[in-house]
């Protein structure tokens, strides 16, 4: 009914249809006004400039907002509070009602996300003011990503926009991304000669690596025609992930070797582990990076070096959560944990001035807040992900199956980055994996209206 009344709504003199552009004018010379005054700075400006459009976008063209999305940089997107995501997203949603284009079903995979989320309102810690805070944030943060999912399933529901599209913008984004991570990193201007692209920034490099690398080789195992820079990417973005010296993203770029491998036939996953053992044996700097000599570990034990402490402070954190069984110490517990709380230790841990520890370990970060529900949601949401994956890589259609894999090495970087670091708190590798499987909920809901395809996964999967 409303997009009927919606529909029926026309400017049928010229006064109003013109006075739209005149008042985005004036609009847009205001915000340049504010910014030659002085009363707000640049990022503030573009912020200013850019809402109206992004809000008009996702009413108007709604499938369009996913691809905004990934392909702008993160340095232009962190600054922005989730809540104005969160505005964004609801406005999205709005818009595929406003197209008769709206589910709320549970295939659409957030009910999992859903769940943490109510956890998280019901069940809170005795915590501090700054505590309480920076919990409240990451709720946000969760809010916005679930929104991303639902919003990301109904764009791959409208067959409006295709796997290579949102890889092609993908790529973009990372692209746009590593041209100014020399100048807006941590190190500032200098790093161009130095080391800008370690860190978290190699997630972006092997994500971008295994979106080329997967898409070159299927391509070329079905004589596809090849787009013309997914080879030079493709070399240019193992550079940088061998660079960025991250033993989670070299896992995550031999994890997308294997997985190419079965899918094509080919050796290629032996020939690349090989290469890497004989480098880990042999150049010095690759083998302290796997096993580290010093590290923020504070025992000597092997398991300590080589996971930089994490086991000892995982130990120490599943000791909390077992504690505090079946629901956890609420919401905002773990960030009122300190390294003098845990270890008796000043300093250590500590990350970007922050003196409270990170879990680096998502799973494990739910379980000490919200009990075993709140880590078996995630558990949950993850076995439904990888379900819906393996259905899809089986069905009989190929473009199906391209399009789940292509999809696939974002989803194996989130992955780790859940298991050895923060993935909800890095938001530019939340915002690629909660939109890369919110379109693998969105195709396999398109493959369920295909009964005969839909019959023949289930079959290989039980086979």
């Amino acid at each position: 009914m409303m997009q009927t009344r919606l529909s029926a709504v026309r400017f049928g003199a010229k006064v109003p249809a013109g006075l739209v552009p005149l008042l985005a004018a004036s609009y847009a010379l205001g915000v340049v006004t504010l910014l030659a005054s002085g009363r707000v700075v640049l990022s503030q400006a573009v912020l200013l400039l850019g809402a109206p459009v992004m809000l008009a976008l996702a009413v108007l063209r709604p499938e369009w907002t996913i691809l905004v999305v990934v392909a702008l940089p993160p340095s232009l997107t962190n600054p922005i509070p989730p809540m104005q995501w969160v505005a964004i997203m609801l406005a999205t949603l709005l818009g595929f009602l406003l197209h008769g284009h709206l589910r709320l079903g549970p295939n659409t995979g957030i009910y999992p996300l859903l769940g943490i989320i109510v956890l998280a309102i019901a069940v809170k810690a005795d915590a501090s003011a700054e505590a309480s805070a920076t919990a409240d944030g990451m709720l946000k943060e969760l809010i916005y990503y679930t929104l991303l999912v639902l919003v990301a399933f109904h764009t791959a529901t409208s067959r409006r926009v295709r796997a290579d599209t949102f890889a092609n913008l993908l790529l973009l984004g990372i692209v746009v991304a590593t041209i100014l991570q020399p100048f807006v990193g941590d190190t500032g201007f200098e790093a161009i000669t130095q080391t800008p692209f370690r860190g978290k920034f190699a997630y972006l490099a092997v994500m971008a690596f295994g979106v080329t690398y997967v898409r070159f080789s299927l391509r070329r195992s079905t004589d596809k025609r090849q787009y013309p820079f997914d080879a030079f990417l493709m070399v240019a973005f193992f550079c940088l992930t061998a660079i960025g010296f991250g033993r989670a993203t070299w896992i995550a770029g031999l994890l997308v070797f294997a997985l190419v491998s079965r899918w094509t036939g080919r050796k290629s996953f032996w020939i690349v582990s090989s290469l890497l053992l004989v480098l880990v044996l042999t150049v010095p700097v690759v083998g302290e990076r796997v096993l580290p000599g010093g590290s923020a570990s504070i025992t000597d034990v092997t398991l300590s070096r080589v996971t930089t402490g994490r086991s000892e402070l995982w130990g120490l954190l599943w000791n909390r959560g077992v504690d505090a069984l079946p629901f956890g110490n609420g919401w905002g517990y773990t960030w009122t944990l300190t390294a003098t709380h845990l270890f008796g230790l000043e300093g250590e841990f500590t990350s970007g001035g922050n003196e409270h520890i990170f879990p680096h370990n998502d799973f494990l970060f739910l379980f000490v807040e919200l009990g075993i529900l709140g880590f078996g949601l995630l558990v949950a949401f993850w076995l439904h992900l990888l379900h819906k994956i393996r259905l899809l890589s089986r069905s009989r259609s190929e473009q199906t199956r391209y399009g789940v894999r292509v999809l696939v090495p974002v989803i194996i970087v989130m992955f780790l980055v859940q298991s050895f670091d923060n993935g909800f708190a890095i938001r530019f590798v939340a915002e690629r994996f909660f939109i890369a499987a919110g379109l693998v909920f969105g195709m396999h809901y398109l493959r369920q209206s295909e009964p005969s395809d839909l019959a023949a996964t289930r079959s290989l999967g039980t086979s």
